[in-house]
């Protein structure tokens, strides 16, 4: 039985600097891994090249390590309210208290990678056998450290990091870490795991004293009711004196053999990603390695190859299978040589995987052991769990652990660019770092919360623009009201047109404080654009809305006086403040003896919608001011062409009144949007339109599309967007400029490649994705062909930093808040009932 003080190795702890007792130094780092998940081969390919400029650069003996940890529900909540000040936002406060047990329920997990380097060695004037005689506790003086000696280990980490580059944005590590590795490592996959400290705290230097005891059953023989047989189950019992009642069992996996004939990359060669979604228990992984560089190499093989002919020569006038078998190896001797002959700036990397698998008891381990190497087996990878090793194996995780035999017993040697295929560092991760919760992560299988930072965006220079694409009833809807809802919540404001018939929008713009709902059939406002905008742009922006609505062209007869009454000086000279006074200054001038007949054709066209329109030529309406909270316009019962016609010359053209004027207000709801948030009035604007083509396909729509996306992150301003088919709707802007995406269930083979292939998924390189799009996202199943609660909002992203993943939205914590975006009227003007939708936790 091994005790746990005599494994750990470290005498003292300054900062990220390790003194281990047998004078070994340690530098060790947070590792930034690389985004991964479902992005493209040549994206891969980039993270590959990555981790071969980081092998070639490691000493040897560095450690890298992947350890599993509970993400703090305190961190996670600290990161919805970064840059929020909740003093003038209590109901996003509310929001994050309610989110505190919902976070906690789902526990969710990370996972923490480190790289530990070594920088030298203490105490070398002391001689080994002076070492041997003082024993190995008595070898370092934490209190002889200098500040000199420190800042020359820090150069020489420093040195090593700036070979490696800075792909991996490499932080030192708190002191604290330290020893929350050894306790995490002591009670892995057991209750009380404690949370990891990921950043520097008041403990930045430590001694030994800091590190409990523990005792390391092998086999778990205290267990065993036979006190003669020992037992052979290749498992670990640790027991620490303060948890004797909540003991960890461990068991130590390593590669025996990798396929043979090698592993592809990308797709099958991450043998490490295997390791995620277990459930019951903790999975860690270690990598010790070690390097040779390639001239190196290249005088070995000589050497083996001249042993290899030497038995060739013994065994040649001998009948047997050895000559076969020696001279396969002399050709696979051959090809690795000339690999490094080609490759100059290739090493030999020889290292050794450590997968260690903890759980609360030895059945739920040996479970998860088995089920391991069940995955391992369709890689073509064999794991073992040697006997008689596995205390040793388990030390390997340590930073600064003396090497052991066992490390060498189950090392294995490749070229660095195949090693470099195994890509360790990489992550899943999608989202922001801070920012409301908007669901969690599904694909790296450890719920981490997906962050959304749509108000923090523009202060990382990034666009908080956003587009969404699925087929009816996929959650659509439920997520552009969860983000408005966000945004005010926040202490923003939205504009959302409603085109729903039962007025959905309405309904949900009932649960906010002083919030304005228009419509634009019964209006109550004026969206006339001479009123709405300032002079110096108000005759532009009447122009863009009236000359479609005339079917006239701008240099036409009729659109080009249009258009010079339209300006500053037309406008000043006939006193035009309103569309109305525009027709009746058109019908005077037709009337004047001398004028133009362009007048005539003018004044006539704007008589056959003055009467039609009030919404724009009404004067005892109010101009519409955007200064609420929130912001609903019902279209429902305008007529709007469909994305067929706005696309096709021929059916644009015969397009009736009705629709264009229909796509003349829809247009100018959006404008005023654009003038009202793409302004520095200290205040986040959002405005939401559920019918992306009418923003994407038409001149004034795609320009508003295009202002939101370039300027949104200048002007604290951004346009969320919703569409059945990303092919037809989110072009120009819409697909160039929107980096965050989002992708719901679509069911229509054509649909589901097109939403994928705009998320940016190459579907040649992966095509069981159009699969779990089409069938296995928020399925509806059963009699009633519903989806259950616990799948509903799956979905897959891309965020800000194109990383592609998939995770489920959960929706507001708050139980108020949740009913009203997830309930809708039954009828207009009915009475309504709620039809509950509210997303499970997990």
């Amino acid at each position: 039985m091994a005790f746990g003080r005599d494994l750990q190795p470290t005498a003292a702890i300054r900062g990220n600097l390790q003194f281990t007792h047998s004078g070994l130094v340690t530098a060790t780092y947070f590792i930034n891994p690389l985004g991964y998940g479902l992005r493209k081969a040549g994206d891969k390919h980039d993270v590959k090249m990555a981790h071969h400029a980081l092998i070639n650069s490691l000493p040897s003996g560095s450690l890298l390590l992947g350890i599993q940890a509970r993400l703090n529900t305190i961190d996670v909540l600290t990161k919805m309210v970064e840059g929020v000040d909740l003093d003038e936002c209590e109901d996003y406060a509310d929001e994050v208290v309610a989110s505190y047990e919902r976070v906690r329920a789902i526990s969710p997990q990370t996972r923490i990678y480190l790289l530990t380097i070594p920088v030298g060695t203490a105490n070398s004037g002391i001689s080994a056998l002076s070492r041997m005689w003082r024993g190995s506790t008595t070898t370092i003086d934490a209190t002889a450290i200098s500040r000199a000696d420190l800042d020359a280990y820090d150069e020489k980490a420093n040195e090593i990091l700036s070979r490696i580059g800075g792909d991996f944005d490499p932080v030192p590590v708190p002191a604290a870490l330290f020893q929350w590795l050894w306790e995490h490592y002591l009670s892995r996959g057991a209750a009380g795991d404690p949370v990891a400290p990921t950043r520097v705290g008041a403990l930045d230097d430590a001694t030994a004293a800091v590190f409990s005891s523990a005792a390391l059953d092998e086999g778990a023989q205290a267990d065993s009711n036979r006190r003669v047989r020992p037992s052979f189950v290749p498992v670990i019992k640790v027991v620490q004196p303060d948890y004797e009642y909540r003991p960890s069992y461990q068991a130590m996996l390593t590669p025996h053999s990798f396929p043979y004939a090698g592993m592809r990359f990308p797709g099958g060669s991450e043998f490490l990603n295997v390791l995620e979604g277990l459930g019951e228990v903790t999975v860690d992984w270690g990598m010790r390695v070690s390097t040779k560089p390639a001239d190196q190499v290249l005088k070995n093989n000589e050497l083996s190859l001249r042993r290899l002919g030497e038995q060739m020569d013994q065994r040649d006038q001998e009948v047997s299978f050895a000559q076969n078998t020696l001279t396969s190896k002399a050709q696979m001797l051959g090809e690795y040589n000339q690999h490094f002959e080609v490759n100059g700036g290739e090493s030999e990397v020889s290292f050794t995987t450590v997968i260690a698998i903890g759980g609360p008891s030895r059945d739920v381990t040996m479970d998860a052991v088995n089920t391991l190497k069940r995955r391992y087996k369709r890689f073509q990878v064999e794991m073992t769990a040697p006997l008689g090793t596995q205390v040793d194996l388990w030390s390997m995780l340590i930073p600064g652990s003396p090497q052991r035999r066992a490390y060498d017993d189950f090392a294995h040697i490749v070229p660095s660019d195949m090693w470099a295929g195994f890509v360790p560092f990489i992550t899943s991760q999608i989202g922001d770092d801070s920012g409301p919760v908007i669901g969690v992560n599904l694909l790296s299988g450890q719920y981490e919360p997906i962050h959304f930072g749509i108000m923090e965006a523009a202060l990382h220079d990034l666009s908080a623009s956003f587009a969404v694409t699925g087929e009816l009833g996929s959650g659509k809807s439920y997520f552009l009201k969860l983000m408005a809802v966000l945004v005010h919540d926040m202490g923003g404001q939205f504009l959302a047109i409603d085109r729903s018939q039962v007025g959905e929008w309405e309904h949900f713009a009932a649960a906010i404080d002083n919030a304005v709902v228009i419509d634009l059939a019964n209006p109550t406002v004026s969206l006339d654009p001479l009123r709405m905008f300032e002079p110096r742009v108000a005759g532009e922006r009447a122009l863009d809305s009236i000359l479609p609505l005339l079917d006239l062209s701008p240099t036409s007869g009729a659109g080009a006086a249009a258009s010079n009454l339209l300006t500053i000086r037309g406008m000043a000279e006939h006193g035009i403040r309103s569309l109305l006074d525009l027709f009746h200054v058109v019908r005077r001038l037709r009337d004047q003896p001398g004028n133009p007949e362009e007048y005539a054709d003018l004044a006539a066209r704007l008589g056959t919608v003055v009467e039609r329109v009030p919404v724009l030529f009404d004067p005892a309406l109010k101009p519409l001011r955007l200064n609420a909270a929130a912001t609903v316009v019902r279209s429902h019962q305008l007529a709007l062409p469909t994305a067929e016609e706005l696309t096709t010359p021929h059916l644009y053209n015969r397009l009736p009144l009705t629709k264009r004027l229909g796509t003349a207000l829809y247009e100018l709801v959006g404008v005023a949007a654009r003038e009202a948030f793409l302004t520095d009035n200290g205040r986040f604007g959002l405005l939401v339109g559920d019918e992306a083509h009418h923003f994407t396909q038409t001149q004034v729509g795609s320009a508003v599309t295009s202002d939101f996306s370039r300027d949104g992150r200048k002007h604290l301003a951004a346009i969320g967007l919703a569409s059945h088919d990303p092919a037809t709707d989110f072009q120009g802007a819409a697909h160039n400029l929107i980096p965050n995406r989002f992708v719901f269930r679509q069911r229509d083979e054509t649909l589901a490649r097109n939403s994928l292939e705009w998320l940016g998924v190459d579907l040649e390189e992966a095509p069981f994705l159009l699969q779990i799009l089409r069938e296995e996202t928020s399925p509806p199943v059963g009699a009633g062909r519903q989806v259950p609660e616990e799948r509903r909002g799956e979905m897959f992203m891309r965020d800000a930093l194109n990383r592609i993943g998939r995770g489920k939205v959960l929706g507001p914590a708050r139980i108020d808040r949740a009913a009203a975006i997830t309930s809708t009227p039954s009828a207009p003007g009915g009475t309504r009932t709620a039809i509950s939708e509210r997303q499970a936790v997990r």
